[in-house]
Parts: C-alpha cells; structure tokens; sequence
C-alpha cells in the first residue's frame, strides 16, 4: 500500500468510526464513546443479559470503568443489576423495557448508518484490496454483530500505538485531533479543531493542551501567510510516530478490514 492510499485509508476510517461514534452517542446519550465502552454497549445491547465480567471481557474495560458504566446506565433507566442465580458472586446487567427500545433503536441507527455509508465502505475496502465482484454481493446479517466486529478491529488499530501513547490513554477525541494535525501539511489552527471535533472552545484548548503534554504536538507560528501572529499546531516526531503506527496497522490487518468493509458495503439488514 503507497502512502497516499495509506493516508486515504486513514482518512476514511476515521471518517467512518466518527460516525459509528456519533450514533451510539445519540442513542445512549454518551459523549465522543470511547471505543471499548461501545463494545460493552453493543454486547449489552445484543444479548440482554451480561454480566459485569462478560462486559471487561468483550470491552477490554477494567473493572473499576465498567462499574461506573453499570452505575450511569442503572441511572439513565437503561438497565439493571442482580445476583446470578447460577453463581451469587457474579453481578447480573439485563436490560430494562427502557433499555430493549434503545438496543432496538441501535439496531435500527445502525443498518441505517451501514445502508447509507456503502460509497464510502466500498473506497474503503476497494482501496485496501477487495476486488469488486466480493463487494457487489448482497450480504444480509445483523447489523450489531458486524458492528462490533469493526468496533473490535478498530480497537486494534488503537493498541498499535506506541507504548508513548496509551500511558494514560488517548482518548478518542484526542486521537481524532493527533490524526488531523499530523495529516495536515503545514498543521492547523487550534479554531480548525473545534468544528471538527465537535466540541467548544474550551473541549479544543483541553485537547490541544493535552496532545501538547504528551509531547506529540507542538504550537509554532509565522506558517501561516498574512498572519504572523497565528498559532498553529504541528505535530512533533513522536506524533508522526504513533499516527504512523496506526497507519502500518492498517496495513498489517489490511486484509481483515478489506472483508469487513466489503460486508458494510453489501450490507442488507
């Protein structure tokens, strides 16, 4: 794969997880879900009844992050909890009435999503090497099955980081954010974040302070013509480095996500 391909690959991946990101979000009621916790809501979601340790098994969450997500889930009205009957030391999540309409609403979002998003499924899977005739097949399926398998190779992608990186974690936003400055030639205003991330003023500066903490940005300015005032954000070494290793992840698991989107492209719920 060249580097223009790897890099529109990036794009459009990133393109299509913000997507992914932003219906969990109106359906449950999350802010910019963070990967693992949409795999915990998609197992809920499909199988009405887990327990507290299924969901760190399926999400990678640790303990502690999936008792505040039963915690904020208990308060929203979307589940509740119970002792296992087949073992007293487990924890039982089910689903409330409440709780089925939004998995039922998920399920509904998200064949809408994968109907809608075919063009952008098929330069994706096209450009990472299917051939036509794999995707031009009409694939039924469930929707949340092949939900979380993307979500689950995305989360792969993510663990290719460097070490650097997942010390305290990227978040989501601030992965997002990492990824558009060091794709951008020149770098980019701290303005330019906000819309797209979609978040306030101060949701950008928090961003941009903690990529800048974590060493993988850095503020400069006289780049921009006309305005030698202006702060731009530019990403450092170590930026270029994790955004590459994501990029060479992408390659590496090139054939796996080619299916995957190939199954979004044909996708008839």
């Amino acid at each position: 794969m060249d580097d223009a391909a790897r890099a529109q690959a990036m794009q459009l991946l990133g393109r299509f997880n913000d997507e992914i990101t932003r219906t969990i979000d109106g359906v449950f009621g999350t802010r910019w879900a963070e990967i693992e916790e949409i795999l915990a809501l998609i197992a809920l979601s499909a199988e009405s009844v887990v327990t507290t340790r299924r969901l760190a098994e399926v999400s990678g969450l640790g303990r502690r992050t999936v008792s505040r997500l039963v915690l904020r889930l208990h308060e929203d009205g979307v589940i509740g909890t119970r002792r296992s009957v087949r073992d007293a030391r487990m924890i039982e999540v089910f689903l409330t009435a409440y709780g089925h309409a939004r998995a039922d609403e998920l399920r509904s979002r998200i064949s809408d999503l994968f109907r809608d998003s075919g063009s952008i499924a098929r330069s994706i899977s096209l450009g990472l090497g299917a051939a036509s005739a794999e995707i031009e097949k009409p694939a039924p399926g469930d929707a949340l099955d092949l939900l979380r398998r993307v979500c689950e190779a995305g989360a792969a992608l993510v663990h290719h980081m460097p070490a650097a990186a997942m010390q305290g974690r990227l978040a989501a936003r601030q992965r997002a954010g990492l990824v558009l400055i060091a794709s951008t030639p020149g770098g980019v205003r701290l303005s330019a974040l906000g819309p797209a991330l979609e978040v306030t003023p101060a949701g950008r500066s928090y961003i941009a302070d903690q990529l800048l903490a974590k060493g993988f940005i850095r503020r400069s300015r006289g780049s921009v013509p006309g305005d030698r005032r202006a702060v731009v954000l530019e990403s450092t070494q170590a930026g270029r480095d994790a955004v590459a290793a994501v990029a060479a992840g992408i390659e590496l698991h090139s054939e796996r996500l080619s299916s995957l989107f190939a199954e979004v492209a044909s996708f008839r719920p």
